[in-house]
């Protein structure tokens, strides 16, 4: 179902002036023969009242089903972008986590980088290119160092902040810079467990045994 066209609006407004201006220059004729047609005046008031429901009707529903259809694009769109960015943030923590990459993964990467050019805000996609270029400088020797890996997890932690702000908006009440000062420390804290060593054996190493 294509939404009302602008000149479909212009139409039907055109169309109500028409019938508003017609029922009171008829209005004025009628009125001068009143004591001749007794009803004259009742019945043009009756037939213009009548076209006058219609066209307004026709106008708030034409406006009704337009304002529907925006919304429904708004959710559309909204789930599309939440399912872009889930995928994003997962394919970079498999990433981390494999330390390394294969032909598969770059190949999913360049899907979900044309993915977001198409739905993501301008903040997600400058941030993603930061990811990005975490990722090349880490694996420029073929596998991620923890320090590295590290990294990468920080400025995907930048990233979430921005898919945030672009699938809430500004949340009333909340401290934008707070929060991503949040986001930011329950990323590197998220770390600090994984460094952990914990009965002797390191489980920080990811491309350990």
């Amino acid at each position: 179902m294509h939404p009302p066209t602008v000149r479909t609006q212009t139409i039907l407004t055109a169309l109500f002036a028409l019938v508003f201006a017609v029922g009171y220059l008829g209005f004025r004729y009628f009125y001068g023969f009143s004591g001749d047609f007794p009803f004259a005046q009742e019945l043009v008031l009756v037939f213009l009242g009548a076209v006058a429901t219609v066209l307004i009707t026709g106008m708030l529903i034409n406006r009704q089903t337009e304002l529907e259809l925006r919304k429904e694009g708004k959710v559309l769109l909204l789930d599309q972008k939440n399912s872009v960015y889930m995928a994003v943030t997962e394919k970079v923590a498999e990433i981390v986590e494999h330390a390394r990459w294969d032909d598969a993964m770059i190949a999913d990467l360049r899907v979900i980088n044309h993915r977001l050019a198409i739905i993501g805000s301008a903040a997600v996609i400058a941030d993603f290119q930061q990811v990005l270029k975490s990722l090349q400088a880490g694996l420029a020797d073929g596998e991620l160092t923890d320090a590295q890996a590290d990294a990468v997890m920080d400025a995907l932690a930048r990233l979430t902040f921005a898919m945030r702000a672009d699938l809430l908006g500004e949340i009333v009440g909340d401290d934008q810079r707070a929060v991503l000062e949040q986001i930011m420390a329950n990323s590197r804290s998220v770390e600090a467990v994984d460094d952990l060593d914990l009965g002797g054996a390191s489980v920080g190493k990811r491309s350990g045994a």
